[in-house]
Formats: structure tokens, sequence, C-alpha cells
């Protein structure tokens, strides 16, 4: 059995008790729901890599856990977010789990509001690897579905190589979806993705009758879950957490950790960050440009997930023109968007590529989101290119309004 039927046994079998544990019974038994099932003939679930973190857990050792992905790994919408989020619950299983057996768990949350696998590309170093990872949740099949399709899966895939590249850790991933539409979300690019490279791919949708969406989000959110659907997100992932840990293998194999040719691509992989404080690629210098340096990221989440703020690059001046020096196989630009931006356009001038940065997003009224838009793909080799930032010139209604610019991702040949 495969690892996605083997995930997908487990939890449809939790999903004829969830419904009613997840309002009465709590996390735990829910975890009973899956042990049952378990011991009815779901047997052992083949994840080595899981298996081996659980072993050193079992063992009393220190492990540390990582979930990466967007608002809704965050916790946004549950109250409060750090514990009653999918991950805290999730996180609550794994501490459970150490007072059982005198371990430790290293728990992280580094869910970032409106990232996408584009901006976790820049993010995997800094907000996961840090933190030497023994298991890493991954989720954005919900913010993926806005990158083209193209983006997203070179993206995707290139931010899970950096997780698997020369490493043991378990990488689990996770795919949630609207209330609207349960299939609208990039679950399918990333299912075969995960399925090549041997990952489970937990997925909300496997588990919830059509039937019971609306009591998972409140009033006329159809993103964010509520309390009760991060509960049930965490359900379906901790039914198949319990399921490994109560069969645990008498051996774990050897785990082979070279990565395989790419499926669609390595180049998100290994990916080079231009920012406001990288002024050595700057074609002329900043004061006559027009555009002026200043932070990007937004505080709370983001330094919860680690690292270093982003400096940026801000203009509201029609005449502005921030030239960069590039270099790769593709170049895209990371933005922030919302209803109090106006739009940018960006151009490379050696091949008169032109792509517009729809910064100006009207629903997102009184908060920020992330965008990325690439510019530019199967550029030649070793040769620098001249990217160019501007604002729109024709959008007079917007006149006033600036454009910031997070920086430029620059993937490997």
């Amino acid at each position: 059995m495969t690892m996605k039927q083997w995930a997908r046994a487990v939890l449809a079998c939790g999903a004829v008790c969830g419904a009613v544990c997840s309002a009465v019974c709590g996390i735990v038994l829910l975890g009973g729901c899956a042990s049952k099932g378990e011991h009815s003939g779901l047997g052992a679930i083949d994840n080595p890599r899981l298996q081996r973190a659980m072993m050193k857990l079992r063992q009393g050792e220190t492990i540390s856990v990582v979930s990466i992905g967007g608002s809704i790994t965050s916790g946004h919408q549950a109250v409060p977010a750090d514990s009653a989020g999918w991950s805290g619950l999730v996180n609550q299983w794994w501490q459970a789990k150490a007072k059982e057996t005198g371990g430790t768990v290293n728990y992280r949350n580094s869910g970032v509001s409106g990232t996408d696998s584009a901006f976790a590309s820049i993010r995997v170093k800094d907000h996961v690897l840090a933190y030497n990872p023994d298991v890493v949740f991954v989720e954005f099949a919900m913010n993926d579905q806005w990158l083209s399709v193209r983006v997203r899966q070179r993206s995707y895939e290139g931010a899970l190589r950096q997780l698997l590249n020369d490493s043991e850790r378990a990488v689990i991933l996770l795919a949630v979806n609207e209330k609207a539409n349960p299939d609208k979300s990039a679950r399918a690019n990333q299912e075969k993705i995960g399925d090549y490279y041997g990952l489970p791919t937990l997925a909300w949708a496997d588990w919830v009758k059509p039937a019971d969406w609306d009591r998972y989000f409140s009033g006329s959110e159809t993103i964010h879950p509520n309390n009760e659907g991060h509960a049930n997100i965490a359900a379906g992932v901790t039914r198949y957490l319990d399921v490994a840990w109560n069969s645990p293998p008498s051996k774990i194999p050897p785990i082979d950790t070279t990565l395989p040719q790419a499926l669609v691509s390595a180049e998100f992989q290994n990916v080079r960050f231009i920012s406001g404080s990288d002024t050595d690629y700057l074609a002329s210098d900043i004061e006559s440009s027009g555009w002026t340096a200043k932070k990007a990221t937004l505080p709370g989440e983001w330094k919860k997930s680690g690292g270093e703020d982003i400096i940026g690059w801000t203009t509201n001046d029609p005449n502005a023109d921030l030239a960069i020096k590039v270099m790769g196989k593709s170049v895209g630009v990371l933005f922030i968007e919302s209803d109090q931006f106006r739009n940018g356009e960006a151009w490379i001038e050696e091949i008169d590529a032109w792509r517009s940065i729809n910064s100006y997003v009207s629903y997102r009224s009184g908060y920020y989101g992330y965008a990325y838009a690439e510019i530019a793909d199967n550029l030649e080799a070793g040769k620098e290119y001249t990217l160019h930032l501007y604002v729109e010139q024709d959008d007079e209604e917007r006149e006033g309004a600036s454009i910031d610019v997070i920086g430029v991702i620059c993937t490997a040949q």
C-alpha cells in the first residue's frame, strides 16, 4: 500500500467518529478513535522517517517539530490562536507523548499569514531548518492556489527539496481548503509532488462530510476555520500520528537521503533573495531612483517564526525607477498587497519582459497579504539582466498610494 493509500485509510477510518469526537471528546479521544481503527486492520504506517523521530521520543530523547504554512497554520480566527489553532492542538499531542516517555518536544509554529510556497522558498532556512527539525508539517495548499500553476509546482517542489535535502527528517503535507469549494486549493498539484517523494498528504476534505462544512466556519468567513474547524483539522493529523505511534516497527529500515531528479523543477531549491539590504545588486544608487528602503515584514507572526526582518523598497512616485541586477533561471518579485496600495510594473530590459505587480486588492481591507509575481523564466544561464520596478503609470485613481516590494527571488540554474 502506498503512502497516500495509508494516509487516506487512516483518515477515512477516523472520519466515522471524528465529527462527534471533535465536538464532544476532544483531541485525546479523537486519537483513541484512530487507535481502534488501527487495531481493526489498518496496520502500521509505512513512514520510516516519522517512525525514526517517534523512536527518539520513545527513548526519552529530544526532538524538534516545526509547522510551516500560511494564516491557517498561524491559527488565524482560532481563539486563542496559539493553542486553539490546528498547529497548537497538534503540539498538544506531541507534548502528551513527551510526558509519557520522559522525552522533550521542541515545537515551533512558523505559520505566517499570506505566505505561499514561493515565499517559503526563502523562509525555509530561517523559519524551519534553523531549528534542525525531526518532523515538519507543510501547509500551503490554500495560498498556493493564487500562484500560477507554472510557479506553484516549481516553488512547492523546491521548498520540499530544501526540507528533504541530505536529511532523514519526516515531512508531512497538509492540504486545507475553502468552505465554499473543498476542491478549491492547490492540493492536486501538491499531492502529485508529495507522492513522488514518498510523502503523505493529509487532506482535510478527505474526512469532512459535505454537510458539515458550515460548522467549521463562522459568519461570512470562507477561508479561515473557526475553533471547531481547527480542532477538526488537528483531529485528522493526530489520527495519522496516533496510528504511527501505536504501531512502531520492530526495525526502522535505512533512510535514503539522496534526492531524486526533480519531478517538475529543482530551481526553487536554491534561491538568491535580493532585498533592500543588498545594495550591491542595485544598478544605480537608491537615492536617485525615487524609491526608499523600508521594513517589509509585519511584526507578530514573523518574529515568532524566527529570522530577521526583511528590508524592502517603497515608493509613491510615478517617475521612480528602481534598477536591480539579477541572474538566474527565473526572476520574480515578492510584494505586499491590500486596499491601501497601488499597482506597479516590472520590466527586464534585455528581453523586454513586462509584468504587472497587482498590489491593490480591494477585499484586503485593513490588513496586508504577501504575493509573488514571476517576471521571466527560462533565462539564459550566467547572463546578468536588469530588472526595473515602477509605479503603474495609468493608475490615476490610486494616485498618492504607494507600492511596497519585499524583494526579488532569483532561482538557480
